[in-house]
Parts: C-alpha cells; structure tokens; sequence
C-alpha cells in the first residue's frame, strides 16, 4: 500500500452573529483570524481566502478528506468568542450551525473572487475601526 495521498476538496464556509447583529469590530475581527489560524492549525485547513465582515464570516479552504469541517468550524467559533469576550464581556455571540458547499476546481477560482469582494458587496457591514484613546 502507497503512503500517497493526493486530494483537491475545497468548501466556502460562512457562518453568523446571532441575530445578524453587526458586534464584529476591528479587534474582534482580528481575534477571529487569529481563532482560524490556530483552528486551520489543529484540523488540517488551510484557507485559501477569507473575509470577516461586521455579522459574518466567508471562508474558502482546502481540507483533508479525513477532516471533518464541523469540528473547525466549532473550535474557530468558540476561540474567536472567548477571546473576543474577555476584552468585553458580551461583545460576540455567535448563532448556532454554519453553511458548508463543497467546491469544485474549476469553480474555485470564481468563489474566491467573491469572497474577495464582500466588502465591495456589503460596504454597510464593513467591521467599525478599533477607537483611539484621546
């Protein structure tokens, strides 16, 4: 038996803020890449373009086929949360579940343009910058 593996399986992966309230400011936006990248860490993803908008999150990844995208959704959520909650107790709440689509090669290329622009499409979700101390 060969130790060769080859796979191309790619998702766009977009979940929410309960209630679709807009709580995703600057530095809440940079606890959920930071969540990410250390879920994309422990679960074998590798995002290949994201964007965190002020009630959302589009992910596009690649994963393993031994992968399961519920439990990186699950640990990216939950660290985002509790990091983002310990600067200002409340300040993120997630709603339950995500949505997943598998994406085929030849598509890839076309979702990740749109996940590109989704501050072009939604301007008035744009996340609201970090305020300076006077």
């Amino acid at each position: 038996m060969s130790n060769h593996r080859a796979y191309q399986l790619y998702a766009h992966i977009t979940w929410h803020t309960w209630k679709r309230s807009g709580c995703l400011d600057q530095a809440a936006v940079d606890d959920v890449r930071s969540a990410v990248a250390s879920a994309c860490r422990k679960s074998a993803v590798r995002v290949l373009r994201g964007a965190v908008l002020a009630d959302h999150v589009h992910l596009v990844v690649s994963f393993r086929p031994d992968t399961r995208l519920s439990d990186f959704v699950r640990l990216a959520k939950s660290v985002a949360a509790v990091r983002s909650n310990q600067r200002v107790m409340g300040a993120v709440r997630w709603s339950r579940g995500f949505f997943a689509a598998t994406i085929h090669k030849r598509d890839l290329s076309r979702v990740i343009d749109y996940v590109a622009r989704q501050f072009e499409r939604h301007p008035d979700r744009v996340p609201r910058p970090l305020k300076k101390p006077h």
